[in-house]
């Protein structure tokens, strides 16, 4: 449907159902593929008439600006933003840009918040997406659904705002090809599996990448679905499991040749990643395989 004029269009569609499901989670609240070329585009976050929506833009072409957290970021092709209404930021068509085109999605629900607010931990409030990723293939799919007026009811309603959900929950947590991930990511997984039995910490390993903290901490998890520390404590525990059923050595022991300070902290960091205590796990020799992969 895209319009390569230098005329702005608009089409948009909006859902109000009386009957819901009892159990929703999310319901639609509006889906759009639009265009503007209008400087009167501007959108403040904390005025405007929608409360608790949540909202995900995202840019086939042209570009926009965000203001958000104290930073401005350009809205080019293949980047979507994620932001609560109300919350502070603001979006708008800046007089520079020939053009901007973009589809969005906003979704309702009490039950929402902590779903998104992990969500956007993991993402940040702007975040790349390829053309062809889940994500965006879905928000066509939805936005298709509606123009054929194919959306009839809440039940349908909900249904596609949890698939919409779970692709993008999906999409922090799907392995990558190694060619798709960055190369600063690269070698930092590379610095950890070589050095997890030091005391690393996200200091170090973003100084070892080459890129601020708080940059790195979004693409590493990102990438990997994992924060850096979960990464190496992932890989610490592999490790001790491997320990616990090739060698004598005792829980402390253990625990201290793969990094943890003390037996106890590495008993309830083992337990939380394999669901049981280090002396169960040697002692159930079914459980403890010739390796143990975690995820």
């Amino acid at each position: 449907m895209s319009n390569k004029s230098n005329e702005s269009f608009r089409h948009s569609y909006g859902f109000r159902f009386r009957e819901t499901p009892a159990y929703e989670i999310a319901q639609l609240h509006g889906v759009g593929w639009e265009r503007t070329v209008s400087t009167d585009y501007n959108w403040d976050g904390l005025n405007r008439g929608e409360e608790g929506a949540f909202l995900f833009q995202y840019t086939l072409s042209g570009y926009g600006m965000m203001h958000i957290e104290g930073q401005s970021c350009l809205l080019t092709p293949e980047k979507a933003f994620l932001v609560w209404i109300p919350s502070q930021h603001r979006y708008y068509f800046p007089p520079e840009s020939d053009h901007w085109e973009y589809m969005f999605i906003m979704m309702r629900g009490e039950r929402l918040r902590p779903i998104l607010d992990e969500l956007i931990s993991k993402l940040g409030h702007v975040s790349d997406f390829s053309i062809d990723s889940p994500p965006i293939r879905a928000l066509k799919m939805i936005f298709e659904k509606a123009r054929q007026r194919q959306i009839t009811d809440g039940y349908l309603n909900a249904l596609f705002a949890y698939q919409f959900i779970t692709e993008l929950h999906r999409s922090t947590t799907f392995e990558k090809s190694i060619s798709e991930i960055p190369e600063a990511i690269q070698k930092t997984v590379h610095f950890i599996e070589l050095h997890y039995e030091q005391p690393l910490n996200l200091d170090e390993m973003a100084e070892n990448a080459g890129l601020s903290k708080y940059h790195f901490l979004r693409q590493f998890t990102r990438f990997i679905g994992l924060t850096p520390l979960e990464y190496l404590n992932k890989l610490r525990i592999e490790k001790a499991a491997e320990l616990l059923r090739t060698t004598e050595q005792t829980l402390d022991e253990v625990a201290g040749s793969v990094g943890f300070a003390g037996g106890n902290y590495f008993s309830k960091v083992f337990r939380h990643w394999v669901g049981m205590s280090p002396g169960k796990y040697r002692n159930e020799h079914g459980l403890a395989t010739d390796n143990l992969f975690l995820r």
